[in-house]
């Protein structure tokens, strides 16, 4: 699929606005209503589009984010596999990702506190599965810029 000056406006704005209308986004895109939702029905089947959702305002409620190096005793399938499979368990981390470098992954936690990080992290370290031999965290204080969407013009320039 082709990624043509209206589907790069249409994931754009998507990427911002999720919930905007069909007939809202036609409008700011210069298209019919149904070429519109026509493109995104296909954006959306050839994976471009990967989902749709809220980003929840965590500044709502209490909690405490905090991203975590981690180094692996080993370097091997198998060791990443039971990592992965012990890091899935825990639902307080909602992302990670293999990174090159002094470590081997990131991990980001959202916790309702420091204690309960505290908690969690070290019921990590100590399960033989997780294979960790070294973990840095660094709790977040302020959020200077938070994500507001990909430079898509720059991603798709050829």
């Amino acid at each position: 699929m082709k990624i043509d000056r209206h589907n790069l406006k249409i994931l754009e704005v998507l990427q911002t606005n999720a919930r905007i209308s069909n007939l809202n986004l036609a409008d700011e895109i210069g298209l019919s209503e149904s070429a519109c939702l026509a493109r995104v029905k296909k954006l959306t089947s050839e994976k471009f589009i990967r989902e749709f959702q809220a980003e929840v305002n965590l500044d709502k409620v209490r909690h405490a984010e905090f991203y975590v190096n981690v180094a692996l005793k080993r370097q091997d399938s198998k060791t990443s596999e039971s990592f992965r499979r012990a890091i899935n368990k825990i639902e307080q981390i909602v992302s990670c990702v293999k990174m090159s470098g002094e470590f081997d992954y990131m991990l980001r936690f959202v916790c309702p506190d420091a204690g309960d990080f505290n908690r969690v992290s070290e019921q990590l370290l100590a399960d033989e599965d997780a294979a960790i031999t070294r973990m840095t965290s660094h709790l977040v204080i302020e959020k200077t810029k938070p994500f507001t969407g990909y430079p898509l013009e720059l991603l798709f320039q050829e």
